[in-house]
């Protein structure tokens, strides 16, 4: 007998793996696998519980009063052999390899067997390989799949690069439902709006006969007023799929007097400025200030003038940056305090125009003040910043509310601009020209070119000018 020894827990830290492992290697005797699974006359045996841990589908089978509850051999009909076996084996190893030539079928299958993990991880295969060849497709892919995070990027895709995906076989083949929802989509970021005119005259080239009926109809969702006045002579006078046609006639000839008789047009672009403090404010007081109003507003270059939105509710903060996409307008991080007692924020907001509100989103992952942001393929990239010690970068995808670290970019950055053409300093200096102006009376310290019906022209940060 052995007195006065304290008790030992013990724990094999490879103990789940083995085990695993062994399972695995116990499929191929047939008397210790418990069930086999016929697809397209190959079988493939297993064990059930694995199965019903794996998957509700088997689960339900499984556990549940059912015929295949007690049967050795359960046999799945009108699926991939190749790909059910795949997701046999990913149950035993907890790996799988996803193509280009099986995603498909394996998105499927995973669905009819309910596989969520393998779901989740086809549908980020998808997103990764998005492009102008094939956004289209997958689009409608993840709509039918039940995807839609896959199908909500796929769109995003194609409002930023319409005009790029204008010009593939893929958007040849839609169907006239099909072509008119993407065309009718007011976020779709064309500019000019000729462009839009010009995608869907190539698609009813493509099959005149059965296309052209369908025309007038498709016309109206262009905003014709809008395209060069030269352009829709040239179409009334050349274009045989106008001349021909009485109704198309019509809504050109129509679209062309509303823009002759100065009919409202909708704009096309505006410059847009966030927060700030007046020159004269002290910054030791800064958590006293009160918020001062019309912190929030666009200038309309053709009207000339500054209109103001609502107020930015975070006004204490500086040194964030501004960026655009799909309409929306994005503030990121930003420091709060003194010049003496400083922190930068993780803080995120969202100004959707059509809502006309501002809303928190998703703190970043990182805290930024001086950043760089931009807008790409349908996420915000949020990039270095005074806070940090490298020049981190993560993404924000506006979709699912989440931000995701991305490689670090290769040198440092602060106040960084990201594809910033000219038209920035155009905007520094209507800072500077208008700034008595402004709503509020304020300087605005951040700005951002944006197009109510478009993408971004210029991302990024303008600091405040002096006096």
């Amino acid at each position: 007998m052995v007195w006065n020894v304290d008790d030992l827990d013990f724990h094999l830290p490879s103990h789940a793996q083995d085990m695993l492992d062994g399972l695995r290697q116990l499929r191929f005797q047939p008397k210790l696998a418990d069930v086999t699974l016929l697809v397209g006359g190959r079988e493939l045996p297993c064990h059930r519980g694995l199965l019903a841990l794996s998957s509700p589908y088997f689960h339900a089978m499984f556990a549940g009063d059912f015929a295949e509850s007690f049967s050795a051999r359960v046999e799945l009909r009108d699926m991939e052999p190749a790909v059910v076996a795949q997701l046999v084996d990913f149950v035993y190893t907890g790996r799988l390899t996803i193509t280009q030539g099986n995603v498909e079928a394996l998105t499927r299958t995973a669905a009819r067997l309910h596989f969520p993990a393998v779901q989740k991880v086809c549908g980020r295969y998808l997103q990764q390989q998005l492009d102008a060849t094939n956004c289209l497709g997958i689009c409608e892919f993840g709509e039918q799949q039940g995807l839609l995070g896959v199908a909500a990027k796929a769109w995003a895709f194609l409002r930023e690069n319409f005009e790029a995906v204008a010009q593939e076989d893929e958007f040849l083949q839609l169907s006239q439902e099909r072509l008119a929802t993407c065309l009718a989509g007011d976020l779709l970021q064309v500019q000019p709006e000729q462009s839009r005119l010009e995608a869907l005259l190539r698609w009813v080239r493509h099959d005149p006969q059965a296309r052209a009926t369908h025309l007038p109809e498709l016309l109206g969702l262009v905003h014709l007023d809008a395209v060069p006045r030269p352009r829709m002579q040239q179409l009334l006078a050349t274009e045989p799929l106008i001349r021909e046609s009485e109704a198309c006639r019509e809504a050109l000839s129509q679209g062309h007097e509303g823009a002759l008789l100065g009919l409202p047009r909708e704009l096309e672009e505006v410059l847009v400025v966030v927060g700030g403090r007046a020159l004269e404010e002290e910054e030791e007081d800064a958590e006293q200030l009160a918020p001062r109003p019309g912190n929030f507003a666009f200038y309309d270059p053709k009207a000339k003038r500054w209109m103001a939105l609502p107020d930015f509710p975070d006004y204490h903060k500086w040194g964030f940056s501004l960026a655009a996409l799909n309409n929306d307008v994005y503030v990121t991080g930003g420091s709060r305090g003194t010049k003496t007692d400083t922190w930068s924020t993780t803080q995120a907001w969202c100004f959707p125009l059509r809502e006309a509100a501002w809303r928190p989103v998703a703190p970043m992952l990182k805290a930024r003040t001086n950043h760089a942001s931009a807008a790409l393929n349908g996420e915000i990239y949020a990039i270095g910043g005074t806070a940090l010690d490298a020049v981190e970068v993560e993404s924000y995808d506006p979709y699912t509310d989440t931000w995701t670290p991305v490689s670090p970019a290769l040198k440092r950055v602060e106040r960084g601009r990201l594809a910033l053409p000219p038209q920035v300093l155009v905007l520094a200096a209507l800072h500077r020209a208008a700034r008595g102006a402004l709503p509020g009376g304020g300087q605005y310290q951040e700005g951002l070119r944006v197009r109510p019906r478009g993408q971004p022209v210029a991302e990024g940060a303008v600091p405040a000018q002096p006096a």
